[in-house]
């Protein structure tokens, strides 16, 4: 999986030890509060005494808590990414038909979306007031469905649309919808958790299946 460019945002890289330690563990706990509380009620007070650092040596390395939370953002998706490749390259190795492939294909990435949700969330509520978080955000999110494509693109021997890149990205923007709705990932997060979970991946992995393995030809067909 290539790894797209992210703008790195620490201004002062620590060169001892003790204070890359301390670097990682102001990262750690502000992720985790990051997750906990959301940004509006993040505050660089809070986290310097969560994470037992200065409130001065945090403001050394970052101009201010936009400045963090970007770089938080950047280290969120390096992880996420190398997780997601080994989510990818784990179904490609099953080397399975379509009919299996897609089904399983759905689930997984669906769970790993679920996994990641918390923080997905909190970057996409800061993102329209924030070009650097949307820009990140959006690096990511093409990637993540250009490794979805070539996936399925795999068995497109067995896919019988006419327009096999087409018809994987569209199932790609159905499943990404469907499932960031319940996850609240997306305008409406009222939506949340909305139905059963299970029934949800499913019966999208049935339709996305039908969708790839059917001719919308066929379909338009029989109405004439």
């Amino acid at each position: 999986m290539a790894t797209a460019s992210k703008q790195k945002t620490v201004a002062r890289s620590p060169k001892q030890e003790r204070s890359r330690t301390s670097l990682r563990r102001l990262m750690e706990t502000a992720t985790a509060i990051l997750e906990e509380e959301g940004y509006a009620d993040f505050t660089l007070q809070d986290l310097s005494k969560r994470a037992k650092v200065s409130i001065g040596s945090i403001y050394h390395l970052f101009e201010n808590k936009q400045q963090l939370v970007r770089e938080v953002q950047v280290q969120f998706l390096e992880q996420i990414e190398r997780e997601h490749a080994l989510v990818i390259n784990a179904i490609r190795r099953e080397g399975l038909p379509l009919r299996r492939l897609v089904p399983l294909a759905i689930r997984d990435y669906s769970e790993f979306l679920r996994k990641n949700a918390g923080m997905l969330r909190v970057f996409m509520q800061i993102a329209p007031t924030d070009p650097v978080v949307a820009s990140n955000g959006k690096k990511y999110y093409h990637q993540s469905v250009r490794d979805f494509e070539l996936l399925i693109l795999d068995r497109r021997a067995e896919i019988r649309h006419p327009d096999p890149e087409h018809a994987v990205t569209a199932c790609y923007t159905v499943m990404y919808a469907a499932v960031g709705r319940y996850l609240g990932l997306g305008t409406t997060p009222d939506a949340k958790g909305e139905g059963d979970w299970d029934t949800l991946i499913g019966d999208l992995g049935l339709m996305i299946l039908h969708f790839l393995l059917g001719n919308p030809d066929d379909v338009r067909d029989a109405k004439s």
